[in-house]
């Protein structure tokens, strides 16, 4: 038809809505790369830097002078939950405008495909009164995918998208790193641990903390003491600090021996065996009177490759019928060693002293032994407290053993696995115990180093699962326009302006069956005036199809219905 080639070739998508012009599709795919590339720059930045950006607070600190409390202004609060949600809405609003203007174009784009459309699809279709949040599913019944995409997305970018964006971002205290001076005023001397030490002060500090869970002294963690630091008495900043310090501690590489002999004389026996290159002997009395036995001994007389020295426990229980009289015998035999470590210790305010929260060696320890390492191992066997409740004599450090056994194992705490695991236990807490309470002396003159303070502060962060949620959607829709700029160039209407008005729509129709038909369903007996109604329920509407042809004297569309003949599908126009 020469009228249907002239208007396709100088209109080939019939008219455009604004919103589905390509001006407005790239503003639209432009905006969308630039809150999908936003929003993870910023997700980048948060979690790199712990936050984008930090956020001005009024702070105030407690009575106790150790909590610092944030109070967030109410308007910036409401600043990052709403700007992301109205940004949104906006957006989400743009789509709806490009997904209105698909929906309302679809029954014109029907009407002039070639072989026309079923009445459902096209004369009685207008998605204009159907309401957006279902109209999706009505679309996609009628394989309008274009439709249904658009009006899906268009629900999920309104209600889901821009709600949720109100949670993109969320305020969280964090801790800034800043540089401050630091003072040592105390300093380690290994003299100080010597033979005229009382032992019985480090070893209840060791039962008050590692057996019945009393706070740790000043200076020390689970293994170590570390030498002490302090932060300008001047700053009135009460927050975790750290520096560059020493660790020092002590730990034990224990066996349980199998090959050993054992022989007794009169009411004492001797156990003997060796460990790792290193002979050892223990004697002691059997009783009947004593159930539990733990006899704790020192060896000094190994050589340098089986480590210098020995600790050796014994447990045994009483029996009448056991050759010794001892039975359930259990050889355990250690190896000391010591460990002083440079690192950065990180601690927290706390009554009294800090608390040491956390330590990162730096370099390779220092294994070397401490100058009176013999001194210390053999004074810590020699407390020995008598207590008739107890089942057994042993010296206070094998008290200390046998009580965290219990706690360990209470089905067997003579089994070699809760001794294995109570002997190294208690050694470290005894050595860092005693450095901590002995090891330091005050300094002669104070050293002076850098440190850094960890000053509570805000920081906006991005919510990593909402973002994640955002940009999916955002990539959906980017996607969904690039598929409709396609999708409109092989879809082209019967439009030639915007039917804007009464007017507009009378001219579509002239010339149209379809005004007679209106015409006779006014006349109809009973006409209640709903044409669309009666519409749908005559075999001359619903069940023919319909197609836009070109009048050929004028050039304008006319909406005929279509019959089918020999050679296939023709415009029927009714004269």
């Amino acid at each position: 038809m020469p009228g249907k080639s002239k208007e396709s070739s100088s209109r080939p998508y019939g008219w455009l809505a604004p919103g589905l012009r390509w001006p407005s599709l790239l503003a639209f795919a432009v905006l969308d790369f630039a809150f999908a590339i936003t929003i993870i720059a910023l997700t980048i930045t948060s979690s790199q830097k712990n936050g984008f950006v930090t956020i001005s607070t009024h702070n105030t600190t407690a009575a106790d002078q150790e909590a610092t409390i944030f109070n967030i202004p109410w308007n910036l609060g409401l600043l990052w939950t709403s700007l992301p949600s109205l940004a949104f809405s906006l957006f989400g609003a743009y789509w709806a405008w490009i997904a209105g203007s698909i929906a309302e174009r679809q029954p014109y784009v029907e009407l002039r495909k070639d072989g026309g459309s079923d009445a459902r699809v096209s004369v009685l279709l207008d998605y204009r009164v159907v309401n957006s949040l279902w109209r999706w599913w009505g679309a996609f019944r009628k394989c309008h995918f274009a439709v249904g995409s658009t009006g899906l997305l268009s629900v999920f970018l309104a209600y889901l998208v821009a709600p949720l964006a109100s949670r993109l971002f969320a305020a969280q205290t964090v801790a800034a790193s800043v540089p401050t001076p630091i003072f040592y005023n105390r300093d380690y001397n290994a003299d100080n641990i010597n033979a005229t030490l009382d032992w019985r002060p480090v070893l209840d500090t060791v039962a008050a903390t590692l057996l019945y869970g009393g706070n740790r002294i000043a200076w020390t963690d689970a293994e170590r003491a570390f030498r002490p630091f302090a932060v300008d008495p001047s700053s009135s900043v009460k927050s975790d600090t750290a520096a560059n310090t020493t660790a020092y501690s002590g730990y034990l590489s224990c066996e349980l021996v199998e090959d050993y002999a054992i022989a007794s004389s009169g009411d004492s026996v001797t156990v003997s065996g060796n460990d790792r290159g290193c002979d050892f002997t223990q004697s002691f009395p059997v009783a009947k009177t004593q159930e539990i036995y733990l006899k704790t001994t020192v060896d000094f007389d190994c050589s340098a490759e089986a480590h210098y020295s020995r600790l050796v426990f014994t447990a045994a229980k009483y029996s009448d019928s056991a050759p010794s009289n001892i039975d359930n015998i259990s050889v355990i035999s250690c190896a000391t060693g010591y460990r002083q470590a440079s690192g950065t210790c990180r601690v927290t305010p706390s009554h009294g002293a800090p608390a040491v929260v956390s330590f990162v060696e730096a370099g390779r320890p220092d294994t070397s032994r401490p100058k009176l390492w013999r001194v210390f191992e053999q004074g810590i066997l020699g407390p020995v407290t008598f207590n008739p409740q107890a089942k057994w004599t042993t010296s206070d450090m094998g008290n200390l053993v046998l009580y965290y056994a219990q706690r360990a194992r209470v089905s067997n705490p003579l089994g070699p696995e809760a001794l294995m695991e109570a002997i190294p236990a208690v050694f470290t807490a005894i050595y860092m115990n005693a450095v901590a309470i002995h090891g330091f002396e005050p300094s002669r003159n104070v050293e002076t180093a850098t440190g850094t303070v960890f000053v509570p502060t805000a920081r906006l962060f991005v919510v990593s699962w909402v973002a994640y949620t955002i940009v999916a959607f955002l990539a959906v829709a980017l996607c969904n326009v690039v598929f409709l700029f396609f999708h409109l160039q092989d879809a082209p209407s019967i439009l030639n302006e915007e039917p804007r008005g009464l007017l507009s729509v009378a001219a579509i129709l002239d010339g149209s069956e379809l005004l007679g038909i209106a015409s006779s369903i006014t006349q109809e007996t009973g006409f209640d005036g709903d044409i669309w109604k009666r519409g749908m329920a005559r075999s001359d509407v619903k069940d023919r199809k319909w197609k836009a042809v070109v009048n050929p004297e004028t050039g304008n569309w006319i909406v005929r219905a279509v019959r089918n003949d020999e050679s296939g599908l023709t415009e029927h126009l009714l004269e």
